[in-house]
């Protein structure tokens, strides 16, 4: 069974309404009246020693775990090397980290020699968090080290949690030593393995980053045919290549993404030279442009065409599907289009301009054929290897479109469900003792909406305790006024 998907589990008409009240409802209350509920809260939370008027820090939880779950959403760094310092500080990491600094490439490389314990430090984990691209330098002793496998884990995870972008080097090394086929990278495992030191879970997961390393397509430079030093400036120069990349943001605090991205990642990487088009189907707030998101920046470095069209139900109910039309013009063809007259024009226009060019398209909330039709008629409208993803509330919209593969997704299931609400409430994975009735109220409320679970968690994060069940109630009651009116 896949323990992180979001299972069916009854979404809920209820849920759907709730989630679209919260925003056109709660959020557009009095800020007045808001301002002054959180002061009360603060001033209660002065006497009570609560943090902010919300739930008070568990000291049981690691500190390091704390801070990174309120660090910024932002990239402190553009690049962060993991390297084994006695095998190649001197040599390619120092030419590499030399010619992306003169590109004006904002770099973390870790200058300390001598490590104390054998942890990897707060500081390296946020260099990483905060970093766009990660590029591990597999040497011969990089797997002999507890600090590069740690390393090489949180980037794997930040690939999948944020979208980051993993350019490896293989300098004396191949891709298949990496991937544990042979070699000494085996021999290093297998003595993390008799040494003990660590749990059978973290030696997985070290095997499985670097399963996962290996398999990425990089640079072999195994069989060097060129200069450390011209390679290093080749590389600073792929790399803005790969920064101007369009990204996505993303959240931080989620749930079950992962097994859904490497099942649509599965499903394209076989299909690298076609056109192939991908539905994701979904209730309003279960996370479909959350998982597009995802995709696209998985897929983007293959691209130097990229657009991203969001709201287009939205965009074409307000000012018609001519100004997404113009906008996907925009974005591929990167200069502002004149005025598009009609739809049809509009139309002939994306076929001329686009058909020769392998475009990555992301197409968000996509409502009605006619929406469809007008900015992807045919497969021919776009390039050789083309790759499209449409969201959508409409499964018989990806049923009549030529969709290659449709994923469908659903709500989550009761333990995501509290994942997902500790994390905006609490910034843990659990809630705190004392508030466990209460978070089951809130979880039951959302429906197992990821959208709805982020809303409630984020606004009863800064509630005291005393104050959750007025507010859950009053949640409740606006629901059922909302679904009277």
């Amino acid at each position: 069974m896949r323990e992180y998907l979001w299972f069916a589990c009854g979404v809920t008409v209820s849920a759907i309404l709730f989630a679209a009240l919260l925003f056109s409802d709660f959020w557009k209350r009095s800020a007045g009246r808001l301002a002054s509920e959180d002061r009360a809260d603060k001033d209660a939370a002065v006497h009570n020693g609560t943090a902010a008027g919300g739930p008070a820090l568990d000291t049981d939880t690691a500190p390091d775990e704390k801070r990174m779950a309120t660090s910024s959403l932002g990239y402190d760094y553009e690049v962060f090397l993991s390297f084994r310092g006695p095998d190649t500080r001197s040599g390619i990491t120092n030419f590499l980290y030399t010619s992306l600094m003169d590109e004006g490439i904002r770099t973390y490389r870790d200058d300390k020699d001598l490590r104390c314990g054998q942890v990897v430090g707060l500081e390296l984990l946020k260099a990483i968090h905060q970093s766009k691209i990660s590029i591990p330098i597999f040497s011969k002793g990089y797997a002999s080290s507890r600090w590069c496998l740690q390393e090489l884990a949180h980037i794997v995870k930040c690939k999948k949690t944020r979208g980051q972008i993993i350019i490896p080097i293989f300098y004396d090394v191949t891709p298949s030593e990496v991937r544990l086929r042979t070699g000494v990278y085996v021999e290093a495992l297998s003595l993390h393995e008799t040494e003990k030191r660590y749990t059978d879970e973290t030696i997985r997961e070290w095997k499985a980053a670097l399963e996962e390393a290996g398999n990425i397509k990089g640079y072999d430079l195994s069989m060097r045919n060129r200069g450390e030093g011209e390679f290093a400036k080749q590389l600073a120069q792929d790399v803005l290549v790969a920064l101007k990349t369009p990204y996505l943001v993303v959240s931080d605090c989620l749930v079950g993404i992962d097994h859904h991205v490497d099942e649509i990642m599965q499903m394209m990487g076989t299909r690298i030279q076609e056109t192939w088009i991908v539905g994701i189907y979904g209730m309003g707030g279960v996370g479909k442009t959350t998982l597009a998101k995802f995709i696209y920046n998985q897929l983007s470095p293959d691209f130097e065409n990229c657009c991203f069209l969001s709201n287009i139900r939205e965009t074409s109910e307000l000012y018609g599907v001519e100004r997404v039309q113009n906008q996907l013009l925009s974005g591929v063809l990167r200069q502002n289009w004149l005025i598009i007259e009609n739809s049809s024009e509009g139309s002939r226009m994306i076929e001329e301009r686009i058909s020769s060019k392998k475009v990555l398209l992301l197409l968000d909330d996509v409502d009605n054929e006619i929406q469809l039709n007008a900015l992807m008629g045919k497969r021919d409208w776009f390039g050789e290897g083309s790759k499209l993803i449409i969201t959508t509330r409409n499964r018989d919209l990806l049923n009549d479109h030529k969709v290659g593969y449709t994923h469908d997704l659903t709500g989550m299931n009761l333990d995501q469900s509290m994942q997902l609400f500790s994390r905006h409430a609490f910034r843990r994975e659990s809630p705190l003792d004392e508030y466990v009735t209460l978070s089951k109220k809130a979880v039951d409320i959302a429906g197992g909406l990821p959208l709805a679970l982020e809303v409630i968690g984020s606004l009863l994060s800064r509630t005291n305790k005393e104050r959750w069940d007025d507010k859950l109630e009053a949640f409740k009651r606006a629901l059922v006024k909302f679904r009277a009116s």
